[in-house]
């Protein structure tokens, strides 16, 4: 699988160097006036959570800068339209097939959607999606932006060159925009966010309440979602270890796992555990524990959302780029620990939150 997934990504890129010779290089444009844009397209054309979620930050930023103006969305993550379609300054979620049967036809009806408006904006954030580019070149915009590098083929009027410090990947939109606007990049703060209701913030917390048998259980809970795809997964045998080394020295915690699916069996099944299907219950469900642990994964970016500290577990992907960000939250390379390790750094983090 991982030789078959190189593979494309090979043959992806010497196609875009071969198209970016045959277009020409991408120039950087005159500064966008925020005066002249009254709807914007942000594109992103991919199936993960995680991916999706990083788009947040840059729809808050494009809100904030042009308050007047309308934001589309062209996701391809299926739940997106319950995730961010009442997002503040988000008219519409136009919804991309991603990896599903008669694909092309999907996809075709999905550009027919979006070409039935014209966009002042078209943003592209990802310096390296194909998918994104080609929806990018088939949109009817007056400005196309994304970033220019050497395979970069699709029609933009303003390219930004990547930043010379690789940035996390919520962050590197920002910096997007902020050169295309030429406002002064600031980085610093940038965080997810989800709209919640009251109704979902309240399903959220009756759902863990009942989970952990009462309101004295849920100011002790230990929120945590031990799945993850491919490499990112994290052995059973190691979260046995992890677990009785955390409660052996915090006893009174109340584990509490969320699953990925109802038909999943809980890593152990002495803990409190709980499947919701609406994502924006599910992050207020984490928002009601004292704490959330959880492996690199969408949940893991769900709880980085919310106000509860999240500790994430990495052993395949670099957290620089895809941990969580808000002050509170803590990414841990497990590789260079032991289980106790880890469990030590946790403990802190909850005894941390309980005086905070």
């Amino acid at each position: 699988m991982k030789r078959a997934r190189a593979a494309r990504h090979r043959t992806r890129r010497l196609l875009g160097l071969a198209l970016a010779r045959i277009t020409g290089p991408r120039t950087r444009g005159a500064p966008l006036a925020a005066a002249d844009i009254a709807s914007v397209l942000v594109i992103r054309i991919n199936g993960r959570l995680g991916n999706t979620l990083f788009m947040t930050p840059l729809i808050a930023a494009l809100h904030a800068l042009l308050p007047h103006a309308s934001i589309d969305l062209a996701l391809a993550y299926p739940q997106a339209p319950q995730l961010l379609g009442d997002a503040p300054g988000v008219d519409r979620v136009l919804p991309f097939p991603h990896k599903t049967p008669h694909v092309v036809w999907q996809y075709l009806a999905a550009v027919a959607r979006m070409r039935r408006r014209r966009y002042d904006l078209a943003i592209d954030p990802d310096p390296y999606s194909t998918s994104d580019r080609l929806t990018l070149t088939l949109c009817r915009a007056r400005y196309r932006l994304g970033f220019a590098t050497e395979h970069q083929w699709a029609p933009l009027t303003h390219a930004v060159t990547l930043p010379a410090t690789p940035l996390h990947q919520a962050v590197q939109p920002l910096y997007l925009l902020s050169a295309a606007f030429g406002r002064a990049f600031e980085p610093q703060g940038v965080r997810l966010a989800l709209p919640a209701t009251p109704a979902e913030q309240a399903a959220g917390r009756e759902a863990m309440l009942a989970a952990c048998g009462g309101p004295d259980h849920l100011a002790r809970a230990v929120g945590f979602f031990a799945h993850a795809t491919g490499a990112k997964q994290i052995a059973p045998q190691w979260w046995q270890s992890f677990w009785e080394a955390f409660l052996a020295l915090q006893p009174e915690a109340v584990p509490v796992e969320f699953l990925p699916s109802p038909g999943t069996p809980p890593l152990q099944a002495r803990f409190a555990s709980l499947h919701l299907r609406e994502l924006r219950v599910l992050a207020c469900a984490m928002a009601s524990a004292r704490l959330l642990i959880a492996t690199d994964s969408g949940p893991m970016h769900l709880g980085s959302a919310t106000s509860v500290p999240t500790i994430g577990l990495f052993q395949a992907s670099d957290p620089r780029f895809y941990g969580p960000l808000k002050p509170t939250d803590v990414a841990i390379e497990i590789a260079g620990c032991t289980p106790r390790e880890v469990a030590l750094h946790c403990q802190r983090a909850f005894a941390a939150a309980r005086t905070a």
